[in-house]
């Protein structure tokens, strides 16, 4: 052969072998390899309803099963499972991935998978997903894995394995209650005296009351607050020995029967090397267990610490329609007739929209104002005014709202009554409970007795280029301001009085013609002397010209009220409306137009 033919041979074979080891190989091996490098492909977290964890081999094993979306350790004791912590570790085991892989070991003794460390099995629907976890790679930075029945040895990073707990403990839910999927309407608390407290829950007004050692309002905000606490205080542990009381401290009835108990909590004595670590024990879960006293500590105390001093514990939103009786006045009822706006009717025919100010005061005050602590449970209530609705000072029902096709349903009763034994205190007692409260007089005062104090506060409104004279009347004397025909203040003829400083006269007279009461104080004829009209003898007329037309509105003055402000009335429809007047508005009518003593006095 040739040394050309030679040389040709050479060169074809050498592109053969290149061939092969750069494109047939490489093909081949990543044929062999999976494009998707998860340790356990096709693994759901959200589908996986059991968990079984072989331990050392065989020699250990911890079972968990999910059921109605709740899962619970069932080997080797049964035990609510943390179900945080199994989401965690699904996920981590659902992102696993490895790094490379180890195809037809000769040894699998040599990787830990004969007696594997762990063997976990995740039930995900008809699928079975077991995975061997063997020996820590020789670096230590690697973990060898295997899926039953493979020819495969996976070699991954360990990250998931710090979650796969040895010991079932770890494995436990620490909630120490879960109220929220836990039914019950009473609260039974006994204190270590034996002393017993009940709490019941309304479900129409969703609020607590108390029904022992008395009958009256709990304050469901404090309540509330504890039972998140302690829905929210972890178990810290799990004890071996120790001792609990023969009663428990809490006791969760679903209804008013004393045997038919949803759940539990006796508590023991303080750890000696923790003081701040109890003993405690459940219905359910059973079995001992360590948690802080800090949530436990409120529930020892008095009955009276979870007595709510507040008229009413809602939210005023919740407020449909209140109706208001008592003793010589004329009933009426408040109803909301769309967000904001509430409409007043009286049994005398008489209705009216509501002021809206003080429609908020007025709710605000009955979820704010606080009574003072009751006195022992009653039997004879005529001391108090409380002895009859009827009688009552006041009574206050209130309604809740109800559907399209529902009448309002009763929220609460409220009745107040004046005592018959001086010094004169008025009291106050809800509707179903048996202890007499105090409020003191000046919150009492912020709750309307009479229709006429929620009517409209706006006096009148006009413009102060509408008015032409000024008219004013104190102790016999009389005053008339005018403009002339340029709009032009003039001062009364004859009188040595100043002359009108027409800022102030304009902007006093844009006040007056905007005019609304403080308060309303009275309506009708008043008692002789209350409000000092007589004695003040002081009125102001200001002459209006509208539209060709001409009107005289007139408001009288008295004496000062307790808050600061002027008493006034005006005239509507033949009845008088007193009211307490705004005081910086008086100030400025004193300036602009009072008449000098020095003139009153001289006639």
């Amino acid at each position: 052969m040739s040394t050309k033919s030679t040389a040709l041979i050479v060169a074809f074979a050498a592109l053969l072998f290149a061939f092969i080891y750069f494109v047939e190989h490489p093909a081949h091996v990543a044929a062999s390899i999976p494009a998707d490098q998860s340790v356990l492909p096709g693994l759901d977290p959200g589908k996986v309803t059991s968990i079984e964890i072989q331990i050392d081999g065989g020699a250990r094993m911890l079972r968990m099963e999910k059921s109605n979306e709740l899962w619970q350790l069932t080997a080797p004791v049964p035990y609510p499972a943390s179900a945080r912590h199994i989401a965690v570790l699904l996920q981590q085991l659902a992102q696993w991935q490895w790094d490379s892989v180890i195809e037809n070991p000769s040894s699998w003794e040599e990787y830990g998978l004969v007696q594997d460390r762990y063997t976990i099995s995740l039930r995900q629907g008809d699928d079975l997903h077991t995975l061997k976890v063997g020996n820590i790679s020789p670096v230590g930075d690697k973990v060898y894995v295997s899926l039953l029945g493979s020819h495969q040895v996976f070699v991954a990073k360990p990250n998931a394995l710090g979650l796969i707990y040895k010991e079932d403990v770890l494995w436990r839910d620490r909630t120490l209650l879960n109220l929220n999927s836990t039914s019950f309407q009473i609260l039974k608390v006994t204190s270590t005296n034996g002393n017993v407290m009940k709490l019941q829950l309304d479900p129409n007004t969703v609020l607590w009351k108390m029904t022992d050692p008395i009958a009256a309002r709990a304050d469901s905000a404090k309540i509330n607050d504890l039972l998140t606490r302690l829905q929210n205080t972890p178990v810290v542990g799990f004890a071996v020995n120790g001792a609990l009381p023969d009663k428990p401290l809490l006791t969760f009835l679903r209804d008013a029967t004393e045997t038919n108990e949803a759940n539990e909590l006796r508590v023991g004595a303080s750890l000696s090397n923790s003081p701040d670590l109890v003993v405690a024990g459940r219905l359910s879960p059973p079995g001992l267990i360590v948690i802080s006293n800090a949530p436990i500590l409120p529930w020892q105390s008095d009955y009276t610490n979870f007595l709510d001093r507040h008229l009413i514990s809602v939210s005023p939103d919740t407020i449909a329609s209140i109706a208001v009786e008592g003793r010589g006045i004329e009933n009426f009822t408040v109803r909301n007739t769309e967000p904001g706006l509430w409409q007043v009717t009286c049994t005398n025919g008489e209705w009216f929209p509501a002021d809206k100010a003080l429609m908020t005061n007025w709710l605000s005050a009955l979820t704010n104002i606080q009574v003072g602590k009751g006195t022992s449970p009653q039997a004879v209530l005529t001391p108090y005014g409380l002895d009859h609705p009827a009688s009552a000072l006041l009574h206050y029902k209130l309604y809740y709202a109800g559907s399209p096709l529902q009448t309002n349903a009763p929220m609460t009763d409220l009745l107040f009554g004046l005592g018959t034994n001086p010094p004169a205190q008025i009291y106050e007692m809800g509707n179903g409970e048996t202890t007499v409260n105090t409020i003191d007089q000046r919150s009492f005062d912020r709750l309307p007795l009479f229709y006429w104090q929620l009517r409209d506060r706006a006096i009148w409104q006009f413009q102060s280029n509408e008015v032409v004279a000024i008219a004013i009347h104190q102790h016999g004397c009389d005053l008339r301001y005018t403009r002339d025909t340029n709009g032009i203040w003039t001062k009364p003829v004859g009188y040595a009085v100043d002359e009108p400083f027409q800022p102030a006269f304009e902007e006093t007279l844009a006040g007056v013609g905007q005019l609304v009461a403080n308060y309303w104080s009275g309506y009708g004829d008043s008692p002789v002397g209350q409000f000092g009209f007589d004695q003040a003898d002081y009125w102001i007329s200001f002459e209006l010209k509208r539209q060709g037309q001409m009107e005289t509105n007139t408001v009288q003055f008295g004496r000062g009220s307790p808050y600061l402000h002027q008493y006034a009335c005006v005239l509507r429809e033949g009845r008088r409306l007193s009211f307490e007047f705004p005081a910086d508005l008086y100030a400025n009518i004193e300036q602009c137009w009072r008449i000098p003593p020095k003139l009153w006095r001289n006639r």
